[in-house]
Formats: C-alpha cells, structure tokens, sequence
C-alpha cells in the first residue's frame, strides 16, 4: 500500500486524478442524505421501479444496449478528441468528477431503497459504472499526457518524432471505444439477468 501511495504521489498527474475521482464519487455518495424527502422518494420510487421491470422481465434489452452504448461511445471519443487539444483539460476533470459523482450516487440511492439488505444488489447494479469509471480515469490519463506532450512542443519547443506518439494515442482510442461497447453489454444484458436472482 505504501509502495502504492509512493507511486501515486510521484506522478502529480495520477495522484490528481485520483483524489478528484475519488472525492466526487464520496460526494455522490453523500448527496442523497441531503436532499428533500420529496426528492429521495422519486429515487427510491424509480429504483423500485426499475428493479420491479427487471423482474417481470419488462426490459427492452436493444433499447437499453443502444442507450448505454451511445452515451459511453459518446463520453470515450469527446475524452479522447479533447487530448488532442490544449484547452481540454479542464473539460476533462469535469468528465471524470461527473463520472465519479454518479457512481457514488447510484450506489448510495441502493442504499436508501433497499438499505443493508439490498448491499450486494447495489454493488451489482453499480457494478457497470464502476468499471467504467476506471476506464474514463485510465482514458483521463492517456489523454491529459498526450494533451501535455502537444503543449511542451508547442511552448517549450521540445522536438520529438510524432508519429509513435499519435500511432500508440489512436490505439488507445480504439481500445477504449472496444471498452465501451464491452461495458454497454454488461450494463444491458448480464446486470439485469443477475439481478433477477437477488
């Protein structure tokens, strides 16, 4: 664990990237302990329904896949278009606070619906936007260095053959592109079967 925190805080970039995304998902988490009755009902109300769906089998599964698929596509390419920017960065950390405060608010509205109880359900229905929360922090990464490689060499005048750098950058890309079409399976088909046995 030391090692760990060593590595962490000797790139300033990961360490960055990680307390952001870590502070925004205990946030997530705490935001619907303060929130309006009214609003915590419509939660509960709405996960109650979902999960009610799940279990008389009422899920469109196409239409769920095309919707999850459509928006993790969409969040891998603006991620990676924006490192191919110098003013993205900003819009960047945005992303991944607003990925990790959804995480952690969709574990904690399990929480308030089912309490204790229903603690491995929330772990399963959170389970896809955890692992995409990973791959938007990885995505983050990849895309904040190359973002800072084109401004050294734009300011700083660093001379450096591009070519492996945007070669190994567009292969970063397709695969993150491949991991969101991966985590829209997961999300669609298999969370909803799992859930019916819980």
């Amino acid at each position: 664990m030391k090692e760990l925190l060593t590595k962490l805080k000797q790139n300033k970039l990961l360490f960055t990237l990680t307390i952001i995304m870590t502070i925004s998902t205990i946030l997530g988490i705490l935001f619907p302990a303060i929130i309006s009755k009214d609003n915590k009902l419509l939660i509960t109300t709405s996960i109650k329904k979902f999960m009610t769906a799940i279990d008389n089998n009422n899920i469109n599964y196409l239409t769920a896949f095309l919707s999850s698929i459509t928006n993790n596509s969409l969040i891998t390419i603006i991620l990676w278009i924006l490192g191919l920017s110098l003013i993205g960065v900003p819009i960047i950390l945005l992303i991944l606070f607003f990925k990790g405060f959804i995480t952690g608010f969709s574990l904690s509205s399990i929480l308030i619906t089912y309490g204790i109880k229903g603690l491995m359900k929330a772990f399963i229905y959170t389970l896809p936007n955890i692992i995409n929360l990973l791959g938007t922090f990885l995505l983050s990464y990849y895309a904040i260095s190359f973002s800072t490689l084109i401004y050294k060499s734009i300011f700083k005048k660093e001379n450096r053959s591009w070519h492996p750098f945007i070669k190994r950058y567009t292969k970063i890309g397709i695969f993150f592109l491949g991991f969101a079409v991966f985590i829209s399976i997961i999300e669609s088909y298999l969370i909803p079967k799992i859930l019916i046995f819980l």
